[in-house]
């Protein structure tokens, strides 16, 4: 590949590199502190998930930037325990990240289709992390072609005998046997693809279908039930678009290379761009699922909020105290009732403050559909 496509395709990487660093830095600004927070209305597994998938993604973002930094210089840099580390986390995305949605999918399903009991269970943090650590787990003992195959391999080209130099050019690849690779993107093309891909489309397609025969049963309002209607098909929809435009290419290119040999230029370019397929799926899913959620954003406001009138609370009182110390000097002191009267209604504003905040808190929120878990 040529410096002048070279540095094309570096420069997408690098733009895709920054923008998925920034989205799901963001996106973990706001599910992080509702993890722990109380009274949040989104199913803590929810949170969980999503969590999880940011932090994989922004391991999978520190992947990335060993495979900007090959496409800068043109070779492999670093050494082969560092290619082994950067295989492990660029295949555990292309795993975690369509088995974590597909978790999510089976949670949103469990806590709106199934019964209470069951329902519960799939909200809580507990049951969130040890299906994730299952999960986890699976995927590690399928990646173990990669820690076994992966290596730095070193090619001398242009020999020059005149001058008696030649080209040294290092590349990390994953090279196992051809019937061991065969059967490694089998099965994880079903495991990592297939799977996921039928588990999103069947639990989110059933969602709408329980909430139609529900409104037939019940007194929810035709208004928020076409509501959470619109969401799950809008959700449906991007997820499923999204996860194969993605991931479809990237698996059929991974059979397609056992029948043609990638030596043209136009192959080569376009087989980098299928690679970064998955990587932009990385900026998709966390920002969809956290900016669909209407409960997550209206949560992260809300702690906003506190903390910010904790924090003018704080300034305030520090400020009324430095003007009471002020006050109170050698030739400017305030008398010891008015500083009395002063501090007594400091603390009368503050409770009334307070009560006033308790109380349109503890106010009930309009009648609707709970669409916090139809993400």
């Amino acid at each position: 590949m040529t410096i002048g496509y070279r540095t094309y395709v570096a420069s997408t990487y690098i733009g895709f590199n920054v923008v998925g660093f920034a989205i799901n830095a963001w996106v973990l600004y706001v599910v992080a502190p509702l993890l722990f927070a109380p009274a949040i209305k989104v199913p803590k597994s929810i949170l969980f998930y999503i969590f999880a998938l940011c932090v994989g993604d922004l391991m999978t973002m520190i992947a990335m930037l060993l495979l900007v930094i090959e496409l800068v210089f043109g070779t492999w840099q670093f050494s082969s325990m560092v290619c082994t580390s950067y295989l492990i986390f660029d295949s555990m995305n292309k795993f975690m990240a369509p088995m974590i949605v597909f978790l999510i999918s089976r949670t949103c399903y469990s806590t709106v289709c199934l019964d209470k009991t069951r329902g519960e269970k799939a909200a809580t943090l507990k049951y969130a992390v040890i299906q994730f650590c299952i999960a986890l787990g699976f995927v590690m003992v399928l990646l173990w072609p990669v820690f076994a195959y992966s290596q730095v391999f070193t090619f001398y080209m242009n020999p020059n005998s005149t001058a008696q130099e030649v080209t040294v050019m290092r590349k990390c690849g994953f090279f196992p046997p051809p019937q061991i690779e065969f059967w490694f993107n089998l099965i994880a093309c079903i495991t990592s693809y297939a799977v996921p891909l039928f588990g999103i489309i069947y639990w989110y397609v059933s969602v709408p279908f329980f909430l139609k025969r529900r409104a037939l049963t019940t007194l929810v309002a035709s208004s928020s039930m076409d509501a959470a209607l619109r969401k799950v098909i809008t959700t449906v929809l991007l997820l499923t678009v999204i996860y194969v435009l993605c991931w479809t290419p990237y698996w059929v290119s991974m059979f397609a290379n056992r029948i043609w040999t990638m030596e043209k230029k136009s192959i080569i370019i376009i087989s980098y761009f299928i690679h970064l397929l998955p990587y932009i799926s990385c900026v998709a899913y966390p920002l969809i699922f956290t900016l669909l959620n209407r409960g997550i954003r209206s949560a992260h406001a809300k702690i906003v909020a506190d903390q910010r009138r904790r924090f003018r609370s704080l300034t305030d009182e520090a400020s009324s105290q430095i003007r009471t110390a002020i006050r109170t000097i050698p030739g400017n002191k305030m008398k010891k009732n008015d500083l009395l009267t002063r501090t007594e209604e400091i603390s009368s504003d503050k409770a009334a403050s307070e009560a006033i905040s308790e109380f349109r808190d503890g106010l009930p929120s309009q009648t609707s559909f709970p669409d916090e878990t139809l993400l």
